[in-house]
């Protein structure tokens, strides 16, 4: 995967054709009442209530209270009941990024693998391809869901751009995981998320 810079907005990874956070496209006011979209391999569909953060023509930024915290989802990481997850989805990467909060204090981040993000008014939608990581506050990276997503693709579940998709994301993650977070951060100041 080719790292790209534009003087413009700083450094970023991943390929979002040529569009970066300084494009002024936005769809919406933050604030607005959002939602996410989340299509699971066995064809289910998720929905989520969320609140606009940022949009422009290439990613959107949700943020959703865990009223509940990490006990709902079943995370390998203790989520603070009324953490707060900010979501980040990009119209051309393969992975999405929840980065949860407490206050002012980082609690964890995950990714997931994805594929056919869209951005329209008022939602965000992508097809999850089941493998999931996430980021401890002390750097360990853990991975979830990897025999979910094997049995899918052992059943032909995933198309072959599918398959490219998680390789890449797997390599953007393990590999440029602290320049994400750094984009993440840069995103957050430039853009007022937070």
């Amino acid at each position: 995967m080719a790292v790209r810079s534009d003087s413009r907005a700083g450094c970023y990874l991943g390929d979002d054709w040529g569009m970066t956070l300084t494009d002024d496209g936005s769809m919406a006011l933050s604030g607005t009442p959002w939602v996410e979209i989340k299509r699971k391999p066995d064809g289910s569909e998720r929905r989520y209530r969320c609140v606009l953060e940022y949009a422009s023509s290439s990613l959107v930024v949700v943020s959703y209270v865990m009223r509940q915290g990490g006990s709902v989802f079943g995370t390998p990481i203790d989520i603070p009941p009324g953490s707060v997850s900010y979501g980040y989805f990009w119209r051309f990467r393969p992975y999405t990024v929840y980065r949860m909060r407490e206050s002012d204090r980082i609690v964890a981040h995950r990714f997931d693998a994805v594929a056919g993000v869209r951005l329209r008014p008022g939602e965000v939608s992508y097809r999850d391809l089941a493998l999931d990581w996430w980021l401890t506050p002390e750097g360990d990276l853990i991975e979830e869901d990897r025999d979910e997503f094997e049995a899918f693709r052992d059943k032909g579940t995933f198309s072959p751009s599918d398959l490219v998709a998680v390789a890449r994301a797997e390599r953007v993650i393990a590999g440029s995981c602290e320049r994400l977070l750094s984009e993440l951060s840069e995103i957050e100041r430039s853009c007022g998320v937070i």
